[in-house]
């Protein structure tokens, strides 16, 4: 448990921006991902024992993220508690919401302010074919220059497809292709099923042959395709969004809101009896 708090990026949008950029700069390769409480819940995170070798692996990638951003009030709230109650030594109570919805938008708009959209090579990979092209759509209309799209669902030789992917770059970006900045949008996990960041670690040489910041953005694609709707600003603002869309869709958000609540499980379990 105090390993993944301690992960936790501590601070705003703006920060981990440049803090990003900064890394890719160096290494001209970044991995970032995004943990919210669901995840924690059903891939038993912060446990050692009972789990999976998949849980396990998943815990191992995760923590060797180069940023793990922080999503949800629930994890807001359980880091706040491990902080009252002594459990990690960070200085500050409060976690930034992070969140891949906001995040994902927020970064793309920074890279874009600061250098411009004609540095910027995106790559899209994930969800269905209807809701990809969408989304795509979406995105390109802001000017931002997709070089190369993939859904989650199709079979696929890896090899072959950053083979292909390098040809896309090339052929449609050789004018500027040594002075962009790579982005690879991976969207394809569910907190049952995190196939992102176990796709994202068994590609990593490649990752790092191709010069990508790769961030593994859940349903993003989604959103952007508006097959998930925004909750309105006042409900998110006081904490709610997961409770409306829940209402909306409970088929669909029920493990969620299960997750999410066994949020108190693990004050007691984790911050009151200090198990680990």
């Amino acid at each position: 448990m105090i390993s993944i708090l301690e992960k936790l990026f501590k601070g705003k949008s703006e920060q981990a921006s440049e803090q990003i950029v900064s890394q890719y700069q160096k290494n001209w390769f970044t991995i970032v991902n995004f943990i919210y409480f669901a995840v924690v819940s059903a891939q038993k995170v912060f446990g050692s024992h009972g789990k999976t070798a998949r849980q396990k692996e998943y815990k191992k990638i995760i923590l060797k993220s180069d940023f793990l951003l922080p999503d949800g009030i629930a994890l807001q709230i359980f880091y706040f508690f491990a902080r009252i109650f002594r459990r990690v030594k960070w200085r500050t109570y409060r976690l930034d919401n992070l969140n891949w919805t906001d995040f994902t938008r927020y970064f793309l708009e920074y890279i874009k302010t600061k250098f411009g959209n004609q540095k910027i090579c995106l790559l899209m990979f994930g969800t269905e074919p209807a809701f990809l092209e969408k989304a795509k759509d979406y995105i390109s209309y802001r000017w931002y220059n997709v070089i190369y799209t993939q859904d989650g669902f199709s079979t696929f030789n890896n090899k072959k497809w950053f083979s292909e992917l390098n040809r896309q770059k090339v052929k449609e970006a050789l004018a500027w292709y040594q002075d962009t900045i790579n982005i690879l949008l991976v969207a394809m996990s569910t907190a049952k099923s995190p196939r992102q960041e176990l796709w994202t670690a068994d590609n990593l040489q490649e990752i790092k042959d191709h010069n990508l910041i790769v961030i593994n953005t859940w349903w993003t694609f989604e959103w952007w395709a508006w097959t998930q709707k925004r909750s309105p600003k006042v409900i998110r603002a006081i904490k709610l969004g997961r409770l409306r869309r829940f209402i909306a869709d409970p088929k669909r958000n029920y493990m969620k809101v299960y997750h999410s609540l066994s949020l108190f499980k693990y004050i007691f379990k984790y911050l009151l009896l200090k198990k680990d």
